[in-house]
């Protein structure tokens, strides 16, 4: 286990690009899934997850698991990237199945609706290749302190 860091020398939070970087290294649970950042910025995420047998439930299709972590996560990067280096994390979230998902890639697409002081709203879409919409999400986000370097929010 990692010793505690000494936090009170208040070192700045590492940029954007650097905390994006870490995150999605392999090691860390969107390498795991296979999820890939496709861009963010402004209060705008979009993540692309490449199907993966592994991903398909028992009657063939795309666990319902999956897609909503896919929206959790594209929230979760939309709201980061408006709040930078606040940190986030989930108060709920709402997805809606619009249909069936075989054999797909899969993007989403988030945006932060509203910014408050304290909570951020959030709505997504995930759509395939051939744009169909699979899926429609959205939650809420509790807004947290600035994260001093080298911890995770």
């Amino acid at each position: 286990m990692e010793p505690l860091r000494d936090l009170s020398a208040g070192a700045p939070a590492p940029s954007l690009d650097a905390y994006i970087a870490e995150a999605f290294a392999p090691g860390y649970f969107p390498a795991t899934l296979g999820v890939g950042l496709v861009a963010c910025g402004d209060g705008r995420a979009r993540l692309r997850l490449p199907f993966r047998p592994a991903h398909r439930q028992n009657a063939g299709v795309l666990q319902g698991g999956v897609t909503a972590t896919l929206i959790d996560m594209a929230m979760a990067w939309a709201v980061t990237s408006a709040v930078h280096p606040r940190g986030t994390a989930t108060v709920n979230l709402d997805v809606n199945y619009v249909r069936p998902v075989v054999d797909a890639d899969l993007e989403c697409e988030a945006v932060v609706v509203r910014a408050g002081r304290t909570v951020a709203t959030v709505r997504a879409e995930v759509m395939t290749d051939d744009g169909s919409v699979v899926a429609t999400g959205s939650g809420n986000f509790l807004l947290r302190p600035p994260q001093p370097a080298g911890v995770r929010p």
